[in-house]
């Protein structure tokens, strides 16, 4: 069909997707990808994301035999808003998602924006149920350090999202992505000229993923989903980041294994947000900072972090 993108080896369409309707009636829309008999997995995705970013792990998945089940957040893809929702009410979502899904235990995976959300996960959700957490370059409370993070994501996440919500999603409605009045393939075309652009001067890491046109292509089809609602969501979801997590990452229980994954060229979330929440989970935290950049960190270590979430996973079942 004229202005669709043709096929590539990442699952665009919707079909392994689902919704289920919450207690409170609202719907929480998410994907299910990799093997649907293994261990079961929770992916969170970014700011901006939707439950189509799991895709991404898709077949990586198949190596370490996971259950990926990617879950939209309130206001993105398929899920219902929730305007007056907090950070540690997506982990109730969650809980109700695993108990509908039949899951006994199952670990939990939070990419970028997604952090904040993974570890409401670590803090809220059953001990006998959660058994490991992995977090890739997820963003940390807004008390931590700032050190090494770019001005625009400074400004976002200190005055932008805080007092001047409405202007972030006129921004990004404008954005070569957020074009919602663009067909897919036009979206794609015109982040192809811009990254054309942007090429000379963005590092190698970053360059070497964007070679790669059928990661673009997940790309325009992610934040078409994630904007499928507009914008609101969106907002929301960086104003809750930008405010007290409301829970003490240190509370967290001690006994829970967290990963993080965190890029020593990471210029959106840099790596002193990893090393100060490692610093508050404690001993059972272990903490990762690998050569790359906040893009090519998911990219490239998406399987090695699978496999150790697994690993633990198993370990702290048989513990």
């Amino acid at each position: 069909m004229a202005g669709e993108i043709p096929p590539n080896r990442y699952r665009l369409d919707t079909s392994a997707s689902a919704t289920l309707t919450l207690p409170d009636g609202r719907t929480l829309g998410y994907a299910q990808y990799g093997l649907l008999a293994g261990p079961a997995i929770f992916y969170l995705h970014g700011l901006p994301g939707s439950r189509i970013e799991g895709a991404l792990f898709d077949a990586p998945a198949i190596i370490p035999r996971a259950r990926i089940i990617s879950v939209d957040r309130p206001g993105y893809g398929l899920s219902s808003p929730q305007p007056n929702r907090t950070i540690l009410d997506h982990a109730n979502d969650v809980d109700h998602l695993a108990s509908h899904l039949g899951l006994d235990s199952y670990g939990v995976l939070g990419i970028s924006g997604g952090g904040p959300y993974a570890l409401a996960c670590a803090a809220a959700l059953p001990a006998e149920k959660l058994k490991a957490v992995s977090i890739i370059c997820g963003l940390g409370p807004p008390d931590l350090p700032k050190t090494g993070m770019d001005w625009w994501h400074w400004v976002g996440f200190t005055i932008g999202f805080r007092y001047f919500p409405g202007a972030c999603g006129w921004w990004f409605s404008r954005e070569s992505l957020g074009r919602l009045d663009l067909t897919d393939q036009e979206r794609f075309d015109r982040f192809q000229r811009e990254w054309a652009k942007a090429k000379p001067s963005a590092h190698s890491k970053d360059v070497a993923a964007l070679e790669d046109a059928d990661l673009v292509r997940w790309l325009v089809r992610n934040h078409g989903e994630a904007y499928h609602q507009g914008f609101d969501g969106f907002v929301l979801d960086g104003r809750l980041s930008s405010y007290d997590f409301g829970f003490q990452i240190q509370d967290i229980r001690s006994d829970l294994p967290v990963h993080l994954w965190y890029g020593k060229h990471d210029t959106s979330v840099p790596p002193c947000h990893g090393e100060g929440i490692a610093a508050r989970l404690g001993p059972n935290a272990r903490l990762r900072i690998e050569d790359e950049t906040h893009g090519s960190l998911t990219w490239n270590c998406r399987v090695r972090a699978l496999e150790d979430l697994m690993k633990a996973m198993s370990q702290n079942a048989a513990a």
